[in-house]
């Protein structure tokens, strides 16, 4: 019989601003294990989950000025992954929602999963959560479309402007390298982000760039700006911006006969109030 322990892998989000908006499952899993890897990305948070468990480990070690991100996160999973390999309970804990813009827990859990070992995730509050709650955006009100901001240079989507647009990670917009720390680089791929957006939307547009709180006493930054303005703004590499919504678009009338309906009698139901 092989009596070598099994490891397994739970990775968790802390949440935005650690300290308030970490689960109860998360903080149990934290304290738990037999050793934490601390994603987190600023000292208040590494503390408060050091305080919880002090067998812990920062990642953030691997984070190095040139240096490809895609080598720092393959290098974050390898250390994942052998700590469960060696058959110790692990956890990974990562700053706001672990499975948002956090390719080394994907790529962790895979390969656990791979080994015929256990790994699951656990939910945390994001950053496009805490956008919700401060800038009182219902995500169903207009529908809404969500883009990594290179991405969204560098490929041919359909942008909805009957939609709000959510674009993350804007004090990166352009860079390719995935070697760039700071968000000095970003006014050409601003330009160009502006340039794409006024295909849509008229220059006096009102834009919002958009920062989450990150400790318990802060303020979300918060930053309106006209679509004209764009290409002068100075996001860093938390910004995300929203572009909100021209409005909802016309009824379907075609849709509604098939229906049985019409435009009238939808507005009643979904606004009683209006007469």
């Amino acid at each position: 019989m092989d009596n070598t322990p099994k490891g397994s892998l739970v990775v968790v989000g802390t949440g935005i601003s650690v300290a308030g908006q970490m689960t109860v499952a998360a903080k149990s899993y934290i304290e738990n294990a037999d050793i934490v890897f601390m994603g987190i990305m600023n000292k208040v948070g590494e503390h408060a989950v050091t305080n919880i468990n002090p067998n812990t480990i920062s990642l953030d070690d691997l984070y190095q000025e040139g240096k490809s991100r895609a080598v720092t996160y393959s290098q974050m999973a390898d250390r994942i992954v052998q700590a469960v390999i060696d058959g110790q309970r692990v956890c990974a804990a990562f700053y706001g929602h672990p499975g948002v813009f956090v390719t080394p827990s994907h790529e962790a859990i895979r390969r656990v999963r791979e080994l015929g070992l256990d790994a699951h995730m656990l939910p945390g509050i994001s950053a496009e959560d805490c956008l919700i709650a401060d800038l009182g955006i219902d995500p169903s009100r207009f529908g809404c479309q969500s883009y990594e901001a290179t991405q969204f240079l560098f490929r041919d989507y359909h942008i909805d402007p009957h939609m709000t647009q959510i674009i993350w990670q804007v004090g990166l917009a352009g860079e390719a390298s995935l070697s760039v720390l700071n968000a000095n680089h970003s006014k050409p791929g601003l330009a160009m982000l502006a340039d794409i957006l006024r295909e849509h939307y008229p220059d006096d547009h009102e834009l919002i760039i958009y920062e989450a709180a990150t400790l318990p006493l802060c303020q979300p930054k918060i930053q309106k700006v006209l679509l004209s303005e764009l290409m002068y703004a100075e996001p860093t590499l938390i910004s995300t911006l929203v572009v909100p919504s021209l409005g909802l678009p016309a009824y379907r009338q075609d849709r509604l006969a098939k229906l049985g309906l019409t435009e009238q009698q939808v507005i009643a139901y979904r606004n009683p109030s209006v007469n």
